[in-house]
């Protein structure tokens, strides 16, 4: 028995000593010299365009891929007889009282646009502009968007939604955007907008007209008390 105490008392400075050696810090000098992360040139995607370019279609956010967009001005703005509500065709008309529009809803996404303290219209914003980074992808986005319900509560079939407007600074002068909707039944929507280029040209729509057309003759529609 005395001779375990003695062994055991003899081993414990051994194991203290060891114990010391590992906790001991290691001088600032003999640590090793830290090394930066290396480049990889293949991680980082570049952007879609420098930032001295305008916008193109690769920065077209996750949004406005359901809109049928006009992005950019006339290609002949001087054209003598540009169509206007004056000398507008008109096509046929029998309204089917099955086909409904019941909402015609739009966001105009620029700095003019006030959303104050209503959370809903601070939404609309944040979800145009998702994904935009810069500034030049925020003005690709700029522009007046619409989104516009319609109710077929007859059979099922293929319908073509055509939205008609006039802009503040093009006056009297009528454009056309055209959505084709296959096998429509229930409630559907169509999306339009006005953005980029074209909305900075003309600015924001000031009177507009829809139509829900079977062939070429409407068969519902919905327009703006200055229409």
């Amino acid at each position: 028995m005395r001779l375990r105490v003695f062994l055991a008392l003899v081993a414990l400075p051994v194991y203290a000593a060891e114990t010391d050696d590992e906790t001991k810090p290691v001088p600032i000098n003999e640590l090793a010299t830290p090394a930066a992360e290396p480049i990889d040139g293949g991680y980082y995607a570049p952007m879609a365009n420098p930032p001295d370019e305008e916008p193109s279609s690769a920065d077209m956010g996750p949004v406005q891929k359901h809109f049928v967009l006009a992005s950019e001005p006339d290609t002949d703005p001087n054209a003598a007889n540009p169509r206007t509500a004056n000398n507008e065709p008109v096509e046929p008309v029998a309204l089917d009282p099955r086909i409904r529009v019941p909402l015609v809803h739009d966001v105009q996404n620029d700095s003019s646009f006030r959303t104050g303290s209503n959370d809903s219209l601070l939404f609309e914003l944040k979800y145009l502009n998702w994904g935009a980074v810069t500034q030049q992808q925020l003005r690709a986005r700029a522009g007046h968007y619409f989104t516009v319900t319609v109710k077929n509560a007859g059979p099922p079939e293929d319908l073509t939604m055509q939205f008609e407007y006039r802009q503040s600074k093009s006056k009297q002068v009528v454009r056309t955007l055209v959505q084709q909707k296959s096998h429509v039944h229930g409630a559907v929507r169509a999306y339009f907008a006005v953005v980029n280029r074209a909305y900075l040209a003309y600015g924001p729509i000031s009177a507009w007209r829809f139509c829900v057309l079977r062939g070429g003759t409407v068969v519902a529609e919905a327009k703006s008390f200055l229409w």
